[in-house]
């Protein structure tokens, strides 16, 4: 099976040519079904192409998913060691969570470590030095990060020839590199000034090198023939002596091993034990490589090829240790992309984001460019100065505006580097400013009615946790009476909240908005809670309470953890089941409610008595009553507004009623404003009514002072 690379696509077409490039086994699973996504041209060579097949029954032999699968244990990022069946081989496993064309996947890669044993016989026979090999290789197989137990490794070897420092350098396109290093100081980490070595002393070295011979420095001046530049930074990390071994891959020089300033005695010793560690030093270099690839393409926006948001977070970080230094910050937001992607399509609103992220390459370059969200990029850039910064955000706005998408942007410099989370706060609150400007002052479709002020205000979890702990939202009560007998039967619990000007703001214009962003589950749950929590308390007080409606939004109620959240905050309060009713819109979804059937069951399965909010505002669904199972109908108030004048929704009110008779289902008349609305519904047997007719929303002190 070919491997499918999206037309125009040349970051996927690199990413599969570094895979195919790298000598260990590295594969792609599906996180759900574990069916093989993708392997690399080193699997194929093993295992042939097994795309579709499920990896527990290709490396496993086993027709179910391994239950102590380590990949099941959520940390994102692991290493172990598995023993397969097919091939029969081991493997020192490197897994990381990661997206697939879209899909939860697994990466995997996996390295060979059949022959450690034989490894080891070949070093205990060639030297006597056993101990510290076995220590070796104790070390290597302990369950600890792959770098600290390599220089734990160095370490045992360092200790025991009593040298200063034993460092490992890869050599790769000519690019020369401090992987791992161990000092006799404890400060176990790569030299600065090692970092930067002169890749020419390699070249200098390689005829050495390919005459399988170690160089030898008895005396760090013999260094000035090689590199002065080296001897210079030599001197300068205290380095006297130094002996130094190659490691090579199939007859190519990848790095070498070395150590310095270990005593002359040791100097052929230690270049014996370099040579019998050859093959197993090398090993972890590729392997080390591998991993910084695999790094490398963790960091890069598949779409755009600009950095991500994991390179972002590791860059600020990174940042905010590092020397204190000017900073400029700038966040920018495409407007529209929705809008864009239901007028263009999906590849139109991906074109956008590239076409956007061009222009920020070209204006501040691709090291300081990143793309944090679905459409909102940010642009760090560090050692700079407010003059500089202020002329290149010019250049690059004069460049956007000449461009047919229209892009946000918020900007800020400071001299204090050390605190960059308040810069790229500042820039993300002037960006959000100007968002708003350019939506009051650009004309909106009808689907984005809702993006102005308060549709910003909406527009992440943190803004709108911020404005929760800020008590700008309240829940106020609508009473419900029964059409019978006209006595108060349960009210319906209203959110509403309260803009920067004490305005009250009516659910119809920010729920929408948060529907939109997602962010709506976080106000549904608020409601429930303190829904609960009022309940809980009326009972305690002896009151006579009745049940209260909570609207869910179909949103929320589709995401992975809303019945635990749900069941979470029931078992706070533990309120009787049948005092609170769970109000599910049906105007919310094209073709009535069966995307979220299995949890309309999950909820009546755990006691919930579920409504049917909205009957009749769009579809008037008879699905509902064959497949759903529910206990309240409430009809829409558009529907109840037209039984005066329209007969036809008059039949269709009264044949609903029927129906729901039949099916031991109550009916509520929603927004019901006068007596003659009200007559025609207790006519047709409607079972409740709620609307201005009988009482307006209130507080919940109010609403308890007067109906319980």
């Amino acid at each position: 099976m070919a491997l499918r690379v999206y037309e125009g696509s040349r970051i996927m077409l690199d990413i599969y040519n570094v895979l195919d490039a790298i000598s260990e086994i590295v594969y792609v699973s599906d996180a759900e079904t574990h069916e093989i996504l993708y392997i690399n041209e080193a699997g194929k060579k093993i295992l042939g192409d097994c795309l579709g097949e499920t990896c527990y029954k290709l490396f496993h032999g086993k027709s179910a998913e391994c239950t102590n699968c380590p990949c099941l244990n959520g940390e994102g990022l692991s290493e172990y060691i598995r023993e397969n069946v097919m091939p029969e081989k081991a493997y020192i496993i490197k897994h990381k969570d990661t997206v697939w064309d879209g899909k939860k996947a697994y990466l995997d890669i996996a390295f060979d470590i059949t022959n450690t044993e034989e490894i080891q016989k070949r070093l205990e026979q060639r030297l006597d030095m056993e101990h510290i090999l076995v220590s070796c290789m104790v070390e290597m197989h302990k369950n600890k990060p792959f770098e600290e137990s390599f220089t734990n490794l160095l370490g045992i070897i360092g200790k025991y020839f009593e040298a200063d420092k034993i460092f490992v350098f890869s050599y790769d396109e000519n690019k020369l590199s401090n992987v791992f290093e161990w000092n006799n100081n404890g400060v176990n980490q790569r030299a600065e000034e090692l970092k930067s070595l002169d890749s020419n002393i390699v070249d200098k070295w390689l005829p050495t090198y390919d005459s399988n011979e170690n160089v030898i420095l008895n005396n760090v001046e013999d260094l000035k023939e090689i590199s002065v530049e080296a001897y210079h930074q030599a001197v300068k990390s205290g380095v006297q002596r130094l002996v130094a071994s190659p490691i090579a891959d199939n007859g190519k020089i990848i790095g070498f091993i070395g150590a310095s300033n270990l005593p002359e005695e040791k100097f052929s010793q230690i270049v014996t034990f370099f040579d019998a560690l050859d093959y197993f030093v090398a090993s972890m270099v590729i392997r080390e490589k591998s991993a910084r690839k695999l790094r490398e393409l963790s960091y890069v926006d598949s779409l755009t090829g600009l950095y991500n948001r994991n390179k972002f977070t590791e860059d600020t970080e990174r940042i905010m240790r590092g020397r204190n230094c000017g900073l400029g910050v700038l966040y920018m937001d495409l407007n529209g992309l929705k809008e864009i992607n239901d007028k263009s399509g999906h590849c139109g609103g991906d074109c956008a984001l590239k076409d956007i992220a061009s222009v920020i390459v070209e204006s501040f370059g691709k090291e300081c460019s990143y793309r944090v969200g679905g459409d909102e990029f940010v642009v760090l850039r560090y050692d700079t100065n407010d003059k500089e910064f202020t002329a290149k955000v010019t250049a690059f706005r004069n460049l956007i505006s000449e461009m047919k998408y229209k892009v946000s942007i918020g900007f800020h410099y400071s001299k204090d580097s050390s605190d960059i989370d308040e810069v790229i706060k500042i820039a993300d609150e002037k960006m959000y400013q100007d968002k708003k400007y350019y939506y009051r002052n650009n004309g909106q479709s009808a689907r984005y009615r809702f993006y102005n002020d308060t549709f910003v205000s909406f527009s992440t979890q943190e803004k709108l946790k911020k404005l929760i702990q800020e008590e700008r939202f309240v829940i106020w009560f609508q009473p419900r009476f029964s059409a019978i007998d006209g006595e108060f039967c349960g009210s319906e619990a209203l959110i509403r909240y309260f803009d920067e000007d004490d305005t009250i703001v009516s659910p119809m214009d920010f729920i929408p908005a948060m529907e939109y962003n997602e962010t709506v589950h976080m106000i549904d749950l608020y409601v429930f809670r303190h829904v609960c929590e009022y309940i809980s308390g009326w009972i305690e007080a002896g009151k006579n309470i009745k049940p209260v409606s909570v609207n869910i939004s179909h949103c929320t109620i589709v995401r992975p953890n809303f019945m635990e959240n749900l069941m979470d905050i029931w078992f706070d309060y533990n309120i009787p089941k049948d005092s609170i009713v769970i109000e599910v819109s049906e105007d919310k979804v094209k073709g009535g409610l069966s995307d979220v059937l299995d949890k309309i069951v999950e909820l009546k399965n755990n006691g919930f008595h579920i409504a049917i909010d909205n009957y009749g505002a769009k579809y008037a669904d008879l699905f509902l009553f064959s497949e759903v199972k529910f206990d309240t109908l409430k009809l829409d108030r558009e529907l109840v507004h037209k039984l005066e004048t329209d007969e036809k929704t008059c039949m269709i009110s009264k044949s609903v009623i029927d129906i729901c008779k039949n099916y031991n289902i109550s009916v509520v008349a929603e927004g019901v404003e006068n007596e003659k609305e009200y007559d025609i519904l207790k006519e047709m047997g409607c079972d409740e009514a709620q609307g201005y007719l009988f009482d307006k929303p209130m507080s919940w002190n109010r609403f308890e002072e007067k109906y319980l």
